[in-house]
């Protein structure tokens, strides 16, 4: 039977192969895996447990020592990073909002030029979550250090299982050509000036329960580019979505069962399945796919056993639709800008 017969829909997507099913059960496994120890320890902060082995194992899909070592190293600086902007903000809040530009400038060369781009990537991230959690008084600042180092290294413990009883077989190219130095400083300027700026706002600003808006206003700033930065809004708020009703789906089939935590990994396991092979499907990097498992790695995670997501996922949903559109417009004047201005600055060093 020629192909040209099928539906358009089934030509446009193939048969995941086995190099992808494979990737997409790493994710699943590795997830599920952290989520059930953290819930079965009853650790504080489990939504580390469940989300970081979806961002390693997610983000790439092969495993060597030089990934987990910036996996690790970047968990060690973040923690590091906000111990210090917690001190200068106590001292002087601008000298922490100059710290975090400074930070977040070098987050994205690395990002920009490519080599480190997971350690960049990751610190900045880690960071931006860390502070908006630490800043809240009632927040108990060992327990979330421990809990994010931890999480961490399980993670990197996880990812390295999985991928020995899955081993990734297919050759990943690496990315080898270099930015041009005004591309480079351009994308640099652009994240540090918008990160900066979501750091401003969610510290003026009370919002302890939108901590998944927070990262949002990081995730869509990764590629760099306002191009990028639409498209990634667009696919975070359609994955949160997602996996905002999965999450919700959970909660309504279990209903007074929430608390066995044996249900509750199953029907995570079998959500993070389905996302991770949407996830592999989409081959775009952090879409829709990813975009929902995060989702359901966080709202899981956060949820204790007498825990009620029904307002807790309404709640995310609008506060990060609405953060990734204000991001969005922030990416547009800032790039406006930057263009305007280092396309003068050019022309008058050329003079």
């Amino acid at each position: 039977m020629s192909t040209d017969a099928l539906p358009a829909s089934a030509r446009a997507r193939p048969a995941l192969s086995e190099d992808a099913w494979r990737q997409a059960c790493r994710i699943a496994i590795g997830s599920t895996a952290g989520l059930a120890i953290v819930k079965l320890a009853d650790w504080p902060f489990g939504v580390f447990f469940g989300l970081y082995p979806v961002l390693l194992l997610g983000l790439v899909p092969v495993f060597k020592l030089p990934i987990a070592l910036q996996f690790i190293a970047s968990s060690a600086v973040s923690i590091v990073m906000v111990n210090l902007l917690m001190l200068l903000g106590n001292a002087s809040p601008l000298l922490a909002v100059t710290a975090f530009f400074a930070f977040s400038l070098l987050c994205f060369r690395l990002m920009a030029n490519g080599p480190l781009f997971l350690f960049g990537a990751l610190s900045m991230v880690a960071t931006s979550v860390l502070v908006h959690l630490a800043s809240y008084p009632q927040v108990p600042k060992n327990d979330l250090f421990t809990s994010q180092f931890i999480a961490t290294l399980l993670a990197v413990f996880i990812a390295a299982v999985v991928h020995a009883l899955l081993p990734e077989r297919r050759n990943i190219p690496r990315p080898t050509a270099q930015k041009p130095v005004g591309v480079a400083r351009h994308q640099m300027l652009l994240g540090a000036v918008c990160a900066s700026a979501s750091f401003i706002a969610f510290q003026l600003l009370d919002l302890s329960d939108s901590l998944s808006a927070q990262a949002a206003t990081v995730l869509i700033l990764f590629p760099m580019t306002l191009a990028g930065g639409r498209q990634a809004a667009l696919t975070r708020v359609a994955g949160t979505l997602l996996g905002t009703a999965y999450a919700l789906a959970i909660q309504i089939l279990l209903y007074t069962h929430v608390s066995q935590v044996v249900f509750i990994v199953a029907l995570y396991g079998i959500g993070m399945l389905l996302f991770a092979v949407m996830h592999v499907r989409e081959n775009a990097g952090p879409a829709v796919g990813l975009s929902g498992a995060t989702a359901l790695a966080v709202l899981i995670g956060q949820l204790s056993p007498t825990g009620d997501l029904y307002g807790v996922s309404l709640y995310r949903f609008s506060s990060v639709a609405v953060a990734t559109l204000s991001m969005l417009l922030c990416i547009f004047a800032v790039d406006m800008f930057l263009k305007w201005y280092l396309a003068d600055g050019d022309a008058m060093r050329g003079k």
